[in-house]
This record gives C-alpha cells, structure tokens and sequence, in this order.
C-alpha cells in the first residue's frame, strides 16, 4: 500500500496536469458547438467500430455454435423432405405402405477424425450407441454420400469412408438409369470409379450419379455421389467411367447419420436366401 501510495504521490504533477486537460475539453466540448459536434461524431465513430470489432470476435468464437444449429436444423429438413417425397409416391401408388413415409431417419453428428492419406481410410464421429447409433448405419455429408459405420461405443462411431479400397456403394446414372458400382482405387481423393456399367449404356461427361436404393438398408435412393469426369472405352462389356465426388473428404464437418426402421424386418427376411447363394 505504500508503493502505491509512493507511486501516486511521484506522478502528482503529471496526474494534476491531466485533470486540467480533461476539465479544459470539457469545457470546450460543452460551451463550444463546433468542437462539441466534431467530438460526439468522432466518438460515435470510434465506439461504433468497436462494437462492430467487437460484434465480429463474438460471432467469430460463435461459429460452431451457429454451424451445429445449422446442421441440427438440415438433418430436420431431410426428413420432412424424405417424408414429403414418399407421401407423394403413396399418393401415386396406393398399394404402398405408409410406413414407408417412416423408413428414413436423420440424425446429426460431428467428424472428430478423418484420414484421406491411406488406402483405407475411415473417420471418427461424436455419436455413439447412447445416441441411437449401430453398426451398418449410412452417413451421408451435406454434398453427398460419405460412408457406413462399422464399430460403434457408447458415445463414437468409426465409419469407413468412401475412400477405402475395400468399400463400394450400389449407384446408378441420374438421367440414364444405368446402374453400377462405385468404388475407389486408392489414387485421387477427389476421384472414384464407376464400375460395372454395361457398354450398351450412353454415357457422357457430366452425368450425375446417385445412390441406386438397392441397398435401402444402406441409402435411400437418389442420394449425390457425385459427377463423371472422365469416361474411356478400354474393350470388353464395360464401359470404364471416373466420378468426381460431391463430398470433399479432406473438410468434412458434419454429417448426418441415416436409419432405416425397417432394416431389421428387410434382413431378417433376405437372410435365409443370402445363406442359400453362399453354400
């Protein structure tokens, strides 16, 4: 307290001086229209781009409070969109079941890890058995399809990715129908290759490709996969197609987790028959 005080009483002059100036703006400022007027504009000036400095750090340390709300609310959106588009289709086609307009669900989660380096690549979301996750669940990114989960804790999920060798997804040609596989092999993170489609296909650069819904299990139907870059005739029956991915595997963020209620009623039922082609 008595270096304070010390401290104080060493800088009495330069204190004194600076309440005189002060007093003397003040009175200049009041008594002084001009210089009052130019003051409170330069003030005003300066306080507001502090608040918007300000309001900008605050939203900058808010983003991922934004961006999860965002993702929360396009997982809802998806299923009201998923509902909408299959209550259209039991309106065209009155022998199928509404329970069809409950088959997909949608839920959000966050990518925690992700690897693009590998041959085999998988990622790591935030969600886990707690949240109403199991093994075999589809995830899809906001562009498009991203993988399928293969072990689940109680609290994260491992899914493999779309870039892993030893993964593929039944897909078809938007426009066209034609149906293929899509599988990487292992190069470009931003490539893979479509497979499996007949040559008596016409097939051009640009065609979108999407899920098949042959695997509903999996994916519904029409989900983005991505565009075909490059298509080349090489012989044989098939044709040999490169497809740009939608989804960029080096920024993944959220996701949404796809679930399917009838998926164990569809596998209890195809079981014996896929017993049956093994033998």
């Amino acid at each position: 307290m008595y270096r304070l005080f010390q401290f104080i009483y060493n800088l009495r002059v330069f204190l004194v001086f600076l309440c005189l100036e002060l007093f003397c703006l003040g009175c200049i400022v009041s008594y002084n229209p001009y210089q009052g007027a130019a003051y409170f504009s330069t003030s005003k000036n300066i306080v507001g781009k502090t608040l918007e400095m300000d309001k900008s750090i605050t939203g900058y340390f808010n983003l991922t409070k934004v961006n999860a709300q965002l993702a929360k609310d396009n997982a809802e959106l998806k299923n009201q969109l998923a509902k909408e588009i299959q209550k259209n289709s039991i309106n065209a086609d009155t022998s199928v079941s509404i329970l069809k307009v409950q088959q997909f669900n949608y839920s959000v989660a966050r990518v925690i890890n992700n690897s693009t380096l590998y041959s085999n690549n998988f990622f790591t979301i935030d969600k886990g058995s707690r949240h109403g996750l199991t093994v075999g669940m589809g995830i899809i990114s906001p562009n498009g399809v991203a993988g399928q989960i293969k072990a689940c804790s109680e609290n994260f999920a491992t899914a493999i990715s779309v870039l892993n060798t030893k993964w593929s997804v039944s897909a078809r040609i938007k426009n066209t129908k034609a149906d293929g596989i899509i599988q990487w092999d292992g190069s470009n993170p931003a490539i893979v290759q479509f497979t499996n489609v007949g040559r008596h296909h016409k097939i051009k650069v640009g065609d979108t490709i999407v899920t098949s819904g042959y695997k509903e299990t999996l994916f519904p139907e029409g989900l983005m996969i991505g565009t075909i870059k490059n298509v080349k005739e090489e012989g044989g029956a098939y044709w040999n197609i490169d497809v740009k991915l939608a989804t960029d595997y080096t920024a993944m963020d959220y996701v949404f987790v796809i679930k399917n209620i009838l998926k164990i009623e569809k596998d209890s039922l195809e079981a014996p028959f896929i017993k049956d082609t093994k033998r």
